[in-house]
């Protein structure tokens, strides 16, 4: 009787364990961001390619809607059904959501939408980092025997990434590098040596040497 009560609690134990990999997935994804898709179909009068105003007012209504219009990405969607009309379409519609206040807009071709030669689509996504799913940091009991991480582990380092992203889009898909600070700075010192020095534009600034001994009629 007293191993059948053993072997009870010793399973009892066992089920309580939460799964090692999963508690361990949750840390190593926290990093990752989430996306989030509003849609928002625009119709047009057969042979129009001009918004309306109440359109306009639509367009308006979307940048202005959620949370991070700077920061989030809006795509035009057409079908490609209705030839070059749809494209000019598509471009008065990523005019408006840019003259809005969008920032990132870009128009794409996607023949499986079916949307038909007088629509397109607008495609608001949204990148959360750490959003949602942080917890409540309030963790049921102390007993731990996976030796899991605490719960929201790297929550407020994560959060914070986000938040000083100026794409978020960019912890998704990611970007091709610029050049290294060193390159331009060694570039920068290598023209001012050479007497290649950029100016600044027609409002002022500093012309190359050559030029301003040229300019003064010295040698």
């Amino acid at each position: 009787m007293r191993s059948a009560i053993f072997m009870f609690l010793a399973a009892s134990g066992l089920a309580a364990c939460a799964n090692p990999v999963a508690q361990q997935a949750t840390v190593d994804t926290v990093h990752d961001a989430v996306r989030a898709d509003t849609m928002v179909s625009v119709n047009f009068a057969p042979g129009s390619g001009q918004l309306d105003a109440g359109q306009l007012n639509g367009l308006k209504e979307i940048v202005a809607a959620g949370r991070r219009a700077q920061r989030d990405e809006f795509a035009v969607v057409s079908d490609g059904s209705g030839g070059a009309m749809q494209r000019s379409r598509a471009q008065r519609v990523a005019q408006g959501l840019s003259e809005s206040g969008a920032r990132w807009v870009t128009t794409t071709v996607e023949p499986a939408m079916a949307m038909g030669p007088n629509s397109v689509l607008v495609v608001r996504s949204e990148y959360l980092i750490a959003n949602n799913r942080c917890p409540n940091y309030s963790p049921a009991a102390m007993w731990n025997p996976n030796e899991a991480a605490m719960p929201g582990f790297g929550c407020a380092d994560a959060y914070n990434m986000g938040q000083m992203l100026s794409r978020p889009r960019d912890a998704a898909v990611g970007r091709s590098p610029g050049p290294a600070d060193g390159t331009v700075n060694a570039e920068a010192v290598a023209r001012y040596r050479e007497g290649r020095v950029r100016g600044l534009g027609a409002g002022g600034g500093t012309a190359a040497p050559a030029a301003a001994a040229a300019a003064s009629g010295t040698n």
